[in-house]
C-alpha cells in the first residue's frame, strides 16, 4: 500500500467526488480531517458522506478513517500525538476544504479560507519534516481572478483586480500563502463553477447556477442581468476530482486552471440551452445592476456578468494525454437537469451510486 492521504473537505461536494475515487483506487488509506467535537462526531460526520456516496459503502470503510480537529484552531485542533504519527505516516496532503459563503463577513472568510491554509501548511511542512510527504496540492478557485477583464492566465494571481464578495478575495489571499510554501513544491488547481457529474448529472448540492436554472424552470423571472457575450465557465465536478487526482500521483507542480476556459458558453448559450430545455420564452438581457426577480439570488449574479476567459493551456498540456479534459456544458447540460429534476433540486437525494444505477438501463 502507498502511504495515506491527509485531506480536507472531505464532508464537500468535490472532496467527496476525490475521497470516492481514492477509495475505489484501493491502493492507498485517506484520512480525512473532520471538523467536529469530537471522534466520535467526526466518524459520524463521515460515514453520513460515505452513505452519500455508496448505497453500502462497507467495502471502502476500513480504509479510511475520520480524525476530529479545526482549521480555524491551531494545530488543526489536533492531539499532539496523534498529530505527530499522522505526520510521520502520510504521503500526500490534499487541502480541498473552504468556506464557499459568498457573504460571510471578511474576517471569519479569512480565518477559514486564509488561516486555515496556513495551518495545513504547517502541518504539511511537519510531515515533510519527520516522515515521507511527496506531495501538497491546495484547491483554489478560477475566481482569484476576480473581476479582471480579459484573459487569467495559470500563472497570474496580482493583477490589481477587484473582488465580487470575501469568497474570492479570500481564497486569492490563501493562494498567495500557498505561493510563499516553496519549500513544499505545491500543486495549486482553480476550478470555475463545479457542477454535477458529466455523465449521471449526480449532485448533493443545488447552488450557485442551479438557483436560476431552477427558477428559470418555474418561469420566475423574465429578464436576466447580464452580458450577452459573458462566458459563464462551469465544469464538471467528475472532472475536477479526475484531475485532482491525477496530480495527486504525478510530480508537477504550480498552479492549474481547472476551468472550460475558452469553450465556456457565454450567456447567451447557456440561455438558449434553457429555453429550449424548459419551454420557456427567452427572457431579455438587461444591463447588470437593474433589479430583477433574480433578486433573491443576488450573489449569484455578478457570475452572469463576467468579463474574464480562463487559459487553462498548462491544464490541458498535462491532463490531456492522460485523457482528463472538460466536456462542453452543452454536451451534459441534459443529464445534469435530468438529474435536478429526478432529486427535485435537492430535496429528494439519491448516493452517487443510485445515481449511477438510475442510468444504466438506457445504457443497456
Amino acid at each position: 500500500m502507498r502511504p495515506p492521504v491527509f485531506m480536507t473537505g472531505a464532508t464537500g461536494f468535490l472532496g467527496m467526488e476525490v475521497l470516492a475515487r481514492l477509495l475505489e483506487a484501493g491502493d492507498r488509506d485517506v484520512v480525512c480531517l473532520v471538523r467536529a467535537a469530537d471522534q466520535g462526531a467526526a466518524e459520524a460526520r463521515l460515514d453520513a458522506v460515505l452513505e452519500t456516496l455508496w448505497s453500502d459503502p462497507q467495502p471502502y470503510r476500513s480504509r479510511v478513517r475520520a480524525v476530529a480537529g479545526d482549521l480555524t484552531t491551531p494545530g488543526l485542533g489536533m492531539d499532539v500525538v496523534e498529530r505527530t504519527v499522522l505526520a510521520e505516516e502520510v504521503g500526500t496532503v490534499l487541502h480541498c476544504a473552504a468556506s464557499i459563503s459568498f457573504d460571510l463577513p471578511l474576517e471569519e472568510a479569512r480565518q477559514i479560507n486564509v488561516e486555515g491554509t496556513r495551518e495545513m501548511i504547517g502541518f504539511a511542512r511537519e510531515a515533510k519534516a519527520l516522515g515521507r510527504l511527496e506531495r501538497f496540492l491546495h484547491v483554489s478557485t478560477a475566481y482569484v481572478a476576480g473581476a479582471y477583464p480579459g484573459t487569467f492566465g495559470e500563472g497570474q494571481l496580482v493583477a490589481g483586480q477587484q473582488f465580487r464578495n470575501t469568497y474570492e478575495q479570500t481564497k486569492w489571499e490563501a493562494e498567495q500563502v500557498v505561493a510563499e510554501a516553496d519549500d513544499l513544491s505545491p500543486a495549486v488547481v482553480r476550478p470555475s463553477i463545479v457542477m454535477g457529474e458529466s455523465d449521471s448529472g449526480w449532485t448533493p448540492a443545488f447552488n450557485v447556477l442551479y438557483w436560476p436554472l431552477r427558477a428559470f424552470s418555474r418561469g420566475l423571472f423574465d429578464t436576466v442581468p447580464a452580458l450577452a457575450h459573458g462566458r459563464v465557465d462551469v465544469v464538471p465536478v467528475d472532472y475536477v476530482a479526475d484531475g485532482i487526482v491525477y496530480l495527486l500521483d504525478h510530480s508537477e507542480t504550480g498552479v492549474f486552471n481547472l476551468v472550460a476556459g475558452h469553450e465556456a458558453p457565454t450567456v447567451d448559450e447557456l440561455i438558449a440551452m434553457g429555453t429550449e430545455r424548459f419551454g420557456r420564452p427567452r427572457p431579455e438581457l438587461v444591463e447588470p445592476g437593474e433589479p430583477t426577480a433574480l433578486a433573491d439570488g443576488e450573489v449569484y449574479v455578478p457570475y452572469f456578468d463576467m468579463k474574464v476567459v480562463f487559459d487553462d493551456s498548462r491544464a490541458r498540456e498535462v491532463l490531456e494525454p492522460a485523457g482528463i479534459r472538460a466536456p462542453r456544458l452543452a454536451d451534459y447540460f441534459g443529464a445534469l437537469i435530468d438529474y435536478a429534476e429526478t432529486a427535485r433540486w435537492g430535496k429528494r437525494p439519491m448516493s452517487r451510486q443510485a445515481a449511477r444505477e438510475r442510468m444504466e438501463p438506457a445504457a443497456a
